[in-house]
């Protein structure tokens, strides 16, 4: 009897004439709530496809939004497991000409050019809160400069979470988009990289480092730039050695600090 009553109310709605209008627009806006429902259990679809980073092949997913992913494929394996994380949140549509143009964008950051990776990074895959924000605190560190993982960590809210700054790059789903290489160790060390170490070496190179054959550390001729104070000096200049840690980045020489609005010392006078 229940069914039959709201079968008939429907019937009445669908064909009810001007004068009840009210119920009418109870049922479309109904329908916008049921669709936008379904919305939220419908998951967003990613095309995918394997291009030729200039590091290596990478796969990479591409939303509506941007890149979703992108991840060295050195096996099989590799592959799979990249796959099963895109699935989590995204639907893999297989579209090699939909990537072809991010494929190209990678290949002439590694040769160097400074604007080439003009897609936006689509964060749905980035891991938990803390994760989420390390990487996109990690985002305004500019090309030709390095964070150290205890200031990654101390600007997304979690001062002496160095570990943890270091398990949010290991998660990082868009490498080189989301620059998980401009990050090294306190003490100058350039430290691990989930595509591997020659890879970042390789990054840092084409973004100003001269990093020589397996150099382990950053070379000479760095400097320091404040975050806020805006001011780059010298690493033994006094002034620098009395500021927090935390809101230093290094720049691979003065053009990049400036190139970054960055302004040298009065003090040391760095070239």
């Amino acid at each position: 009897m229940r069914s039959m009553k709201i079968a008939n109310l429907i019937e009445s709605a669908m064909s009810a004439g001007p004068e009840d209008d009210a119920l009418e627009g109870a049922l479309r806006r109904g329908r916008e709530r049921l669709d936008r429902a379904l919305a939220h259990i419908r998951r967003p679809e990613a095309a995918v496809g394997i291009v030729e980073s200039g590091l290596g092949r990478m796969l990479v997913a591409a939303s509506e939004r941007g890149v979703a992913m992108t991840h060295f494929i050195d096996d099989e394996s590799g592959l799979a497991e990249s796959l099963t994380r895109l699935r989590l949140v995204f639907d893999p549509i297989e579209d090699a000409g939909a990537v072809r143009d991010i494929g190209a964008e990678l290949r002439s950051h590694i040769r160097g050019e400074g604007d080439a990776l003009r897609h936006h990074p689509d964060m749905r895959l980035a891991g938990d809160n803390f994760q989420r924000k390390a990487l996109e605190r990690l985002m305004a560190v500019p090309r030709g400069a390095v964070i150290s993982y205890q200031a990654l960590a101390a600007i997304a809210g979690a001062p002496g979470g160095a570990r943890a700054a270091g398990n949010a790059m290991h998660v990082n789903p868009i490498p080189i988009y989301v620059p998980c290489h401009r990050v090294i160790c306190a003490d100058g060390r350039i430290g691990n990289y989930g595509g591997g170490v020659e890879r970042k070496l390789k990054l840092l190179r084409a973004e100003g480092f001269a990093l020589a054959g397996a150099a382990a550390r950053l070379p000479e001729g760095f400097v320091w730039g404040h975050r806020g104070t805006r001011i780059y000096c010298n690493p033994d200049c006094r002034t620098a050695l009395r500021v927090d840690r935390s809101r230093i980045l290094v720049f691979a020489d003065s053009r990049h600090a400036q190139e970054a609005g960055m302004r040298a010392c009065r003090i040391c006078r760095p070239e």
